[in-house]
């Protein structure tokens, strides 16, 4: 039976950096073994020039006129330890992190007892993940500088990266025994405890820090403790301590209503988010999210649809585009599909610049199958965001379900160069290129398509299966065909519809008794909801001298939809 992919390319972001004018194509400056001869007064002054305007270019962040200057600075002098460690920070802030490695190398090779120069060095080492290397240099810097509380926690940071949390626990002690208790060592300390799901000495530690930092955050904090533990009652003295000393702290708000919807307690709740959601000291951000999770409760929005109506009255005043979105899922679970187009084509017209809300309006129309609007409007977000692949998929996938498979392949094709760099949704791609060429009867094409799929992904079962299946109708290399369907229900082998193609594949070979004990199983998983793989099975049977059994599946596939070829099978079985 041939597969339907029902979900569509997920976009990825890509994020970029800016890199600075300066760049290590030319050779590097490498400092010696030791330092050079002393420098004559003439070449003196000219370094201190050199040097002088460098640092000017470099404290104007004019990245190409410092690294030239510093390294003019060092073709009179050589032995400048602070050109090599000015140019390593040039390097590493324009992401040359290798080049900054070599130079501050230089740096250190000229003067091996600079603090400041060791401390890059680590850094360095920490950016390129030679961790080990990295906690050797921070634990050489607190020898020098027991009382510089910095290191501890960039020590504890790079254990931590290095996947040992007890010594990030220990640098911390560290940082306690020298500098006393701090804000910082108990945050970091609880985090690190709290992923070691240590929980008692979590609590312990966030008890210690309200106590000498009485914080909303820190109150807060340990509410959302209590309440994780089921422990409502503390929760809630814990974020009124927070609300006492921050009104408006939006987490303490929020956790305080919870606490009322978990106990049950829903006029509290309630009216806590009412009060909460009129605020507009409250980031609408915080609103949406906690609505969100809210509504994904099973039931909860049909059990207090007027209620959530009030709640969305009060966020939604006035709507703008991080409410509506919200607001028309909402609409979608009350099946009020009308609504929720009206709400974000509204809010594409106010937005109509912005990238999220064409996404959201042309979701929508694909949730609620509106085949034309999306057509229309995803050509048009194409026209204003060409790079944006999901648009122009979200155009072919509308022209399939149109009826227009030539152009829907069309449009198909216009991503593949688009995804190029990207294999999952080139595979993909050209899964949904080969269906459409089926289907349009050109098999030789859909099963090039095939053919390049699995050669990117050879386990991708979508084409594994629909490949073999339209083999199987064609009666065409039967081996070839059993080979991808077997490899597809090896992957997922309680999916009916690969199971479907996998038994018809065996009954196509002759092997009805094989086939017989697939049909059986996909049964289990959900066959006998689909009239292909109901009619399937019928034959098989028939084939077996199972007659009565196979009218039987065949009046089911019959019922299920309506198939003149059923019905005469059913009809000579009579006879």
């Amino acid at each position: 039976m041939k597969y339907f992919t029902s979900t569509f390319f997920l976009r990825v972001l890509l994020a970029g950096c800016l890199m600075a004018s300066c760049s290590p194509k030319t050779a590097l400056p490498v400092a010696g073994p030791g330092r050079p001869k002393p420098l004559n007064d003439a070449q003196q002054l000219e370094k201190q020039f050199y040097f002088s305007e460098a640092m000017k270019a470099y404290e104007l962040h004019d990245w190409a006129a410092a690294n030239r200057l510093f390294k003019k600075t060092i073709a009179v002098d050589p032995g400048c330890d602070a050109c090599f460690y000015q140019l390593a920070n040039i390097y590493y802030q324009s992401g040359y992190l290798h080049a900054a490695l070599s130079l501050n190398a230089s740096a250190v090779r000229l003067d091996t007892a600079n603090f400041w120069y060791r401390v890059q060095a680590a850094q360095y080492a920490a950016t390129a993940r030679r961790y080990r290397q990295a906690i050797d240099e921070y634990n050489c810097l607190l020898q020098k500088r027991p009382d510089m509380q910095d290191l501890y926690f960039d020590l504890s940071a790079l254990y931590l990266r290095a996947g040992e949390p007890d010594s990030a626990l220990l640098a911390l002690d560290g940082a306690d025994a020298k500098t006393g208790f701090s804000e910082q060592s108990a945050v970091t300390r609880f985090e690190i405890l709290s992923a070691q799901k240590k929980q008692e000495e979590a609590m312990h530690t966030l008890g210690r820090l309200v106590e000498v930092f009485p914080d909303a955050r820190y109150f807060s904090l340990l509410g959302e403790q209590y309440a994780a533990m089921e422990r409502d009652t503390l929760a809630l003295e814990m974020y009124r301590h927070a609300l006492a000393l921050n009104p408006d702290y939006t987490p303490a708000l929020l956790g305080e209503a919870d606490c009322f919807r978990r106990n049950r307690h829903f006029d509290m709740f309630f009216q806590k988010l009412y009060n909460l959601y009129a605020n507009k000291a409250v980031e609408t951000e915080y609103k949406v999210e906690y609505l969100s999770a809210v509504l994904q409760i099973p039931n909860f929005a049909a059990s207090f649809s007027p209620q959530i109506d009030t709640v969305f009255t009060a966020l939604r005043t006035p709507p703008d585009s991080l409410t509506e979105p919200l607001y028309a899922t909402y609409l979608l679970q009350k099946q009020l599909a009308d609504s929720a187009i009206t709400v974000l084509k509204n809010n594409l017209q106010n937005n109509i610049a912005r990238l999220h809300a064409w996404q959201h309006y042309l979701s929508v129309l694909y949730y609620t199958e509106r085949w034309d609007s999306l057509g229309k409007y995803a050509e048009t977000a194409h026209r204003r965001f060409p790079e944006e692949v999901e648009f122009i998929s979200m155009k072919a996938v509308a022209a399939w379900q149109s009826g227009k498979g030539a152009e829907a392949i069309r449009w198909f094709e216009k991503t593949l160069p688009l995804t190029a760099d990207e294999p999952k949704k080139t595979v993909q791609t050209l899964a949904f290129l080969g269906d459409l060429y089926y289907a349009e009867k050109n098999p030789k094409k859909a099963y090039e398509y095939y053919e390049k799929a699995l050669t990117i992904d050879s386990n991708y079962t979508a084409v594994l299966n629909n490949y073999a299946y339209f083999l199987s109708e064609e009666n065409k290399r039967l081996d070839h065909a059993y080979t991808m369907s077997n490899k597809a229900i090896k992957a997922e082998p309680n999916n009916a519809t690969y199971l479907d193609t996998f038994g018809w594949i065996l009954f196509k070979m002759g092997k009805a008794v094989e086939a017989k004990a697939i049909f059986r199983h996909a049964m289990i998983y959900g066959g006998n909801d689909s009239a292909v793989i109901l009619d399937h099975y019928g034959d098989v049977l028939h084939a077996l001298g199972e007659y009565d059994a196979a009218g039987v599946y065949w009046d089911l596939s019959l019922k299920k939809e309506q198939n003149p070829q059923v019905e005469q099978k059913i009809k000579n079985n009579k006879r």
